[in-house]
């Protein structure tokens, strides 16, 4: 679940005002992750005491006893476009709200995170052989530097759908919607991967410890599957949607049981 403060206005124009004057209406939410934006090219960033105070003033921690809010985003997807002024301003924003969640003694159980697209990616296939876009690592390098000092997860928006209706003669359908296939072996380890957003989140990690790496958790920020798209956007139907989303849910309930 994600809930967004771009300002207290905002919630209140969207959610009403109990949403802001009765935290408890979040009851039972398990994974919260609350998102903060500094405007649209990020570059008059208050600082750290600044942020405490916007943190404290929307009573973040009222929240704390109802939910589980594990992760603060900064940005979405900013290494998507060009805009290299937004892309060098991201690290300093997210240092900015983890040290607002220090000086408020929260820092060890919220962390801070950005949500990155997954074609931030050179390679993805096979697996193992994941790779960043050489471009990107004057500001990549520094953020997964960011994750492990504060022991905070890198985000991923994947969506297998965009891959697929790039090929999809080559792609089997099966395989990025969670059906019955045979799968696809990385030839570097023989695993075999019977899903494509499984063999991308191993791209991702692989990736990571090609740049040394290996004490940062991959956790996916954004999936699905569209319901209906353009014509050229081949697999984009209701019943696609429903199998993609269905069989996921079903795995992850699945793989919790097991844990």
């Amino acid at each position: 679940m994600w809930i967004w403060f771009p300002s207290l206005s905002g919630l209140s124009l969207i959610h009403g005002d109990s949403f802001l004057d009765q935290p408890s209406s979040l009851a039972g939410s398990e994974a919260l992750t609350v998102g903060v934006n500094y405007g649209q090219i990020a570059n008059n960033l208050p600082s750290p005491t600044r942020v405490a105070g916007l943190l404290r003033s929307l009573n973040i921690s009222r929240y704390l006893p109802y939910t589980d809010i594990t992760c603060v985003t900064v940005g979405n997807e900013v290494f998507k476009g060009n805009d290299t002024l937004l892309m060098s301003n991201l690290l300093p924003a997210m240092q900015s709200v983890h040290q607002a969640l220090v000086s408020l003694g929260l820092d060890k159980k919220v962390t801070v995170a950005s949500a990155h697209s997954i074609d931030m990616l050179a390679s993805s296939y096979p697996p193992s052989a994941g790779s960043f876009r050489q471009d990107l690592a004057a500001y990549i390098q520094p953020i997964l530097g960011f994750h492990s000092i504060t022991n905070s997860p890198f985000l991923i928006s994947a969506y297998p759908f965009f891959a697929y209706k790039e090929n999809p003669s080559t792609i089997s359908l099966d395989y990025v919607l969670f059906e019955p296939n045979s799968g696809v072996t990385d030839p570097n380890t023989n695993l075999n991967y019977d899903n494509m957003l499984y063999a991308q989140i191993d791209a991702v990690y692989s990736a990571m410890r090609a740049w040394g790496h290996t004490d940062i958790e991959v956790r996916i920020s954004e999936t699905g599957w569209p319901s209906r798209g353009d014509d050229d956007e081949v697999g984009a139907t209701p019943e696609n949607a429903a199998k993609y989303n269905g069989n996921l849910l079903r795995r992850i309930g699945d793989e919790s049981r097991h844990l």
